[in-house]
């Protein structure tokens, strides 16, 4: 994975969009636990535990340095860790029971799947812990026609705004931007500059559902509680105010997923 080259540019464009990412607090009833997996520095545990005092969190991430950054600036009732195995350790130590934990993975899996990184660590972390919800906010493109061309207009104004050599590193990377998947991906990443070879390398699109749920949940234990797909209204606004595109309504870049334990078999269901 390349390097970041500007952490403060980073992490300031991570918290851009907290109120997303906190889309599921009101909707895990019963969770007093949340684990962040890929925490970064801890910016969204912070964010919520500001607003849920009583709310107990435990950040993951890889990244020494981040971790080293969020344990600095940690709030009470907040544990960060990059070992998983310490995260399994913290939870027994607390004493929380399974049906309190909610594990979250927040702009997690596109670097998931782009890097390839062994899923092996998140599937043994969700066995481990056995969480009553599972919570996942991400990009990922979604359009009943994946191969839709870029209207020839906003073809012809991209490449008079951006600069040829932003243009040649992004389809080097991921192909011609004539195609609507394309240049829709290049609208989420364009400003990145300061970290641009890492962030134009990196495929914001790279796994479907599928491929997500194979990971998360391939024993069928969950059911989904909650499914939205959209267009971050920053990422629009962006690209109407700096190149007066619109990216329309034919295409999602991110979603929103809570799934919840089965309940167990004596629950009955009103459901024919």
């Amino acid at each position: 994975m390349p390097d970041i080259e500007d952490y403060a540019v980073y992490n300031d464009r991570m918290r851009r969009s907290m109120w997303d990412k906190a889309f599921f607090m009101d909707k895990i009833p019963g969770a007093s636990l949340v684990v962040d997996y890929g925490c970064a520095d801890g910016s969204l545990i912070r964010f919520l535990s500001d607003l849920f005092p009583s709310m107990r969190f435990i950040g993951f991430d890889i990244d020494g340095a981040m971790i080293a950054a969020a344990r600095e600036a940690a709030r009470e009732g907040a544990w960060f860790f990059s070992d998983p195995e310490d995260v399994t350790e913290k939870i027994r130590e607390l004493g929380v029971p399974p049906e309190q934990i909610a594990v979250n993975f927040s702009s997690v899996f596109h670097e998931v799947f782009h890097y390839g990184f062994d899923t092996a660590v998140i599937r043994k972390l969700l066995h481990d812990t056995r969480p009553r919800y599972i919570v996942v906010r991400d990009m990922m493109y979604v359009s009943e026609d994946d191969g839709a061309v870029t209207p020839p207009a906003v073809l012809r104004r991209i490449r008079s705004l951006l600069p040829d050599w932003q243009i040649a590193s992004f389809e080097a990377a991921h192909g011609p931007i004539g195609i609507r998947r394309n240049l829709t991906h290049l609208l989420l990443k364009f400003h990145y500059t300061e970290n641009w070879d890492r962030e134009c390398a990196e495929n914001y699109f790279s796994y479907g559902m599928e491929e997500l749920m194979a990971v998360i949940d391939p024993q069928h234990a969950f059911r989904r509680l909650y499914l939205a797909r959209y267009t971050l209204p920053w990422i629009r606004c962006d690209a109407e105010t700096a190149l007066g595109v619109d990216p329309g309504d034919g295409a999602a870049t991110h979603f929103a997923l809570i799934l919840g334990r089965r309940p167990d078999e004596n629950t009955l269901t009103m459901d024919s």
